[in-house]
């Protein structure tokens, strides 16, 4: 029986695909770019609106470990609210990361409340640090850039503190479609995650392509749509997430999220 996994209704319009950064929150489910592992620690909301709720980290023992889906080049993690009490150590691909301005930088602070002086955190013995006394306080973020490449997991772990944010990460390479609205067009995948063959069903014309990107925003299969249902072929792809386009002509009709696994 055909199982209609996905009914994605997207804008048409003169498009583009483009590759940029963009920021995953910490309270993401499910990405095709990476997922989130938690241990020990639970969300808190601070009255941050742009990152809340954040997972909160305090003392020792508690983590997050992001995986990501293909290895990236320079990616940052956002911190929140740690004071100089609060220390965290970093793994990258399983070894440990010793911070300094030689492996990492930090942006300027993203102030949500009362946060004195000039930074909310600094490097020291390696370790991500807060810049202000608990009795200062420090209510803003930063962005912890690593820079490092080849980069497919990243564990932070707590090591002192009462207690500090893990708002998320900031990743490059993220596909996106860049679109106006004026109307819209079903699409339909079944099945979806799927090993070797999979449907896609669609009121396509003639002149309509589906376009396979990987997630680097690299095309790696098209196919011309003649009928519909037309079959997506898995060939020689490797498994993992990838973003099949709809275009009719120079418009994008569709995009949506495809699995393959073995």
């Amino acid at each position: 029986m055909k199982t209609k996994l996905l009914h994605l209704l997207i804008c048409v319009s003169l498009s583009f695909v483009s590759k940029a950064q963009c920021f995953i929150s910490s309270t993401v489910v499910t990405s095709p770019y990476l997922t989130y592992s938690f241990v020990g620690g639970s969300f808190q909301s601070y009255g941050c609106a742009p990152i809340d709720p954040t997972y909160w980290i305090s003392a020792s023992g508690k983590s997050v470990t992001i995986v990501f889906t293909t290895p990236q080049s320079n990616p940052s993690i956002r911190v929140w609210g740690m004071n100089d009490d609060d220390s965290a150590v970093v793994k990258v691909n399983g070894a440990s990361y010793s911070l300094s301005a030689a492996t990492a930088t930090y942006d300027p602070k993203t102030v949500c409340g009362l946060s004195p002086g000039p930074n909310g955190v600094i490097f020291a013995n390696g370790k991500i640090v807060g810049a202000n006394t608990g009795v200062q306080g420090n209510y803003s973020y930063n962005n912890v850039q690593l820079l490092a490449t080849g980069v497919s997991t990243i564990m932070i772990t707590g090591i002192t503190g009462s207690g500090w944010g893990f708002a998320g990460v900031t990743i490059g390479n993220c596909v996106t479609a860049i679109s106006e609205a004026n109307s819209s067009l079903p699409v339909n995948i079944y099945p979806n995650p799927f090993s070797s063959t999979t449907l896609l069903e669609i009121n396509a014309t003639l002149d309509t392509e589906v376009k396979i990107y990987n997630s680097l925003g690299q095309k790696v299969q098209s196919v011309e749509v003649k009928e519909s249902p037309v079959t997506i072929e898995r060939g020689n792809l490797p498994a993992g997430v990838y973003f099949l386009y709809v275009s009719q002509g120079n418009k994008m009709a569709g995009v949506t999220k495809l699995v393959i696994t073995d």
